[in-house]
C-alpha cells in the first residue's frame, strides 16, 4: 500500500466515500492483520483515543500564535522576528515530512507516533526554558518536526484502527482532529494567558501534560501495521507531465489557501492589536479559530461538489475574503477581520481537499508518493514564506500598506488560477480562445 497516499486521505477527508479510496481493501486488511479478534470489539474506543492523541499533538503547533504578542512585548522582537518564528515550524513539517513520510510503513506505526510524541514534549521543554528569541526559534522547529512526523502516521493510524460503521467516517474523524486541534491550540492558550499566572510557562506545562497521556493512549492501543522489510527512505518529488497542468492550477490555489492560513496563525494578533484596536488574547484566539472553522466547512463542503464546482467556488471565495482583508486594513473592523477569516479557511479548505484528492486518484500508483510530497512542498512554503514577506515589508513600509499588498497578490494567484483553467478546459473542448 502506498502509504503517502493514505497519508493524504487521512489528513484532507479527501475520499467521497471510503469504498472508492484505492487500496481501501489493503487499508482493511493491514489492520486486521494485526488486531486480534478481542480487539476488534474496542475499535471505536482506540479509534476515538488515536483522534485525541491526534488533536493533543496538533494542538500544541498553534498554541504559541496567542503568545506571540507576550514574547514580543518581553523579548522586545520586530513583527519580522514573529514572522521568521511562526515560519521555522512550517520548515520543521517540511524536513519531518520529506525525511520521515515512510518510515511508518516499515518500523510500524507505533515506533513513528512514539518518536513524534517524543519531539513534541522536547519542544515543550524548550519553550518552558525560552528566556531569549533562539530558543524560540528552536522550538518552533522542533514542534514543526513533531507535526510533521506524527500527522500523516496518525491520520492513517486511525483509518486503519475504525472498522465497521465508523470505516467510512474514518477519514472525516481524521481530518477533523487535526483541523480541530489546530483551532483549539490559540483559544486555550489565550484562556491560559487571560486566568492563570505565568501562562508562557503554564500553556507548554498543559500540552506536555496532553503529550504524557496521549503517549499511554499509543502504547494501550492494538498495533495497527508491524514492522514489515523495506529501507528507510526520504519522501520523493516529482509530477508526471501530463499533470503539470492541473498540479499548477492546484498549487496556486493551495499556495493561496495556506498563505491566508499562515497570516491567521502567524500575523492576526499584531493585525488584531495595531489594526482593529482587539488587545485581548482571547478575542484574537477565536479569530484565528474562525479560520479553521472555516476549512472544515470547506473540506465537507468539497465531498459534495464536483472539481470544477469546488475550484471555481474557491477562487470566488479567495477574491472576496481578500478584498475583506483590504477593507479590513481601511477601516479597521475587527468583526471583518474574523469574517475574512471565516471566508478564506472555507476556500482553502476546499481547494486544498478537492485538488489533492484529485492529484493522489489522478496519478500513476508508481508516481502517487512523488505528487503528493510536491504539493504538500507548495503548501508549506505558502505558509511560512509569503508571512516572512510581510513582515519584512512592514520592516520598510507601513504594516497596513503590507497588508493591503499580501491581500492584492493572493488575490492575483487565486485568479490566475482560474485563467489557467478557463484556458484548459477550452483546450480540451476544441474553443479557440477569444483574444
Amino acid at each position: 500500500m502506498d502509504a503517502a497516499f493514505t497519508i493524504v486521505c487521512a489528513m484532507t477527508n479527501t475520499t467521497d466515500r471510503a469504498s472508492d479510496a484505492p487500496y481501501s481493501g489493503d487499508v482493511a486488511t493491514s489492520a486486521d492483520s494485526h488486531l486480534a479478534d478481542g480487539a476488534r470489539d474496542h475499535r471505536s474506543a482506540a479509534t476515538a483515543g488515536l483522534a485525541f492523541v491526534l488533536a493533543g499533538v496538533m494542538l500544541g503547533a498553534t498554541m504559541p500564535t496567542a503568545l506571540y504578542s507576550t514574547y514580543q512585548h518581553n523579548f522586545g522582537f520586530s513583527l519580522l522576528t514573529v514572522t521568521v518564528i511562526f515560519a521555522m515550524y512550517a520548515f520543521g513539517v517540511l524536513a519531518a515530512l520529506l525525511a520521515f513520510g515512510t518510515w511508518s510503513d516499515v518500523l510500524g506505526r507505533r515506533p513513528v507516533l512514539l518518536m513524534g510524541l517524543a519531539f513534541a514534549a522536547l519542544s515543550d521543554v524548550v519553550f518552558l526554558l525560552a528566556d531569549s528569541t533562539g530558543w524560540l526559534l528552536v522550538g518552533r522547529v522542533i514542534s514543526g518536526l513533531s507535526a510533521g512526523v506524527f500527522v500523516g502516521t496518525a491520520s492513517v493510524a486511525v483509518t486503519e484502527m475504525a472498522g465497521g460503521r465508523l470505516s467510512s467516517r474514518a477519514p472525516l474523524i481524521a481530518s477533523v482532529a487535526n483541523i480541530g486541534g489546530l483551532g483549539i491550540g490559540p483559544v486555550i492558550a489565550a484562556m491560559l494567558v487571560a486566568w492563570v499566572p505565568g501562562p508562557m510557562r503554564t500553556s507548554f506545562w498543559v500540552h506536555l501534560g496532553l503529550v504524557a497521556a496521549s503517549t499511554v493512549v499509543v502504547l494501550l492501543v492494538p498495533e495497527t501495521r508491524g514492522r514489515r522489510p523495506g529501507k528507510l527512505r526520504p519522501m520523493p518529488l516529482g509530477v508526471p507531465a501530463d499533470m503539470r497542468v492541473y498540479f499548477m492550477r492546484a498549487s496556486l490555489l493551495g499556495f493561496a489557501g495556506f498563505a491566508v492560513m499562515g497570516l491567521f496563525t502567524g500575523v492576526a494578533p499584531s493585525i488584531a492589536t495595531k489594526i482593529t484596536g482587539v488587545h485581548s488574547a482571547i478575542a484574537v484566539s477565536f479569530l484565528v479559530f474562525s479560520m479553521f472553522i472555516g476549512s472544515v466547512v470547506g473540506q465537507l463542503a468539497a465531498r459534495r461538489v464536483r472539481q470544477e464546482v469546488a475550484e471555481r467556488t474557491s477562487i470566488l471565495l479567495f477574491v472576496v475574503a481578500m478584498v475583506l482583508l483590504i477593507l479590513t486594513f481601511v477601516v479597521g473592523n475587527p468583526i471583518l477581520l474574523a469574517i475574512t477569516g471565516l471566508v478564506g479557511g472555507v476556500g482553502q479548505g476546499m481547494s486544498f481537499a478537492k485538488g489533492l484528492a484529485v492529484i493522489t486518484t489522478t496519478a500513476p500508483a508508481e508516481q502517487k508518493a512523488a505528487v503528493t510530497s510536491a504539493f504538500f512542498v507548495v503548501c508549506y512554503i505558502a505558509i511560512s514564506v509569503p508571512v516572512i514577506a510581510e513582515g519584512l515589508l512592514a520592516q520598510y513600509w507601513q504594516f497596513k500598506g503590507a497588508g493591503i499588498v499580501f491581500a492584492v497578490v493572493i488575490a492575483v494567484l487565486a485568479l490566475l488560477a482560474g485563467a489557467l483553467e478557463v484556458v484548459e478546459s477550452r483546450k480540451q473542448r476544441g474553443t479557440p480562445i477569444e483574444r
